[in-house]
């Protein structure tokens, strides 16, 4: 988006909804900065101009060094390694699935590639491997007269 149309919507917005955009951090820093111009220009109090630029999330600062990350399934269909990679999530395993776009988009080259991947970090192998073999064992599966 443009800053011309971000100043665009910025003024259409009533000066309620903008100050509390602009105070609750729901703008990117970019239209942040542009909201505190807009509401400046409109000439409000300071205290509702007072309102910090939203900070940037560290995403490395909520997560800790797992390690290496390593194989843990490969030759899977993309449905198949997002499920594994989902179930291992709600175990608290860190998982992600690779290759999963690719092989949806030309499956001819799946031969080539191994298929979709899940890969889990080194210190979580062993744990991921046993909730790997349980799924393949179905012990995550419904009864079939078990409520949906």
């Amino acid at each position: 988006m443009q800053h011309s149309d971000i100043r665009a919507r910025l003024a259409d917005l009533s000066d309620d909804e903008l100050v509390r955009r602009v105070s609750q951090g729901m703008l990117t820093p970019e239209a942040h900065a542009l909201g505190l111009a807009e509401l400046q220009a409109r000439g409000l109090p300071e205290s509702a101009i007072a309102a910090q630029a939203p900070d940037e999330p560290d995403p490395a600062a909520d997560t800790p060094d797992l390690g290496d990350w390593v194989l843990l399934a490969r030759q899977l269909e993309p449905t198949e390694a997002h499920l594994l990679c989902g179930l291992l999530q709600a175990c608290g395993i860190a998982a992600s699935a690779g290759d999963t776009e690719l092989v949806q988009a030309n499956q001819l080259w799946s031969i080539a590639l191994g298929g979709a991947s899940v890969r889990v970090p080194a210190s979580q192998l062993a744990e991921a491997q046993a909730i790997h073999a349980a799924l393949g064992r179905g012990e995550f599966s419904l009864d079939d007269d078990a409520p949906v």
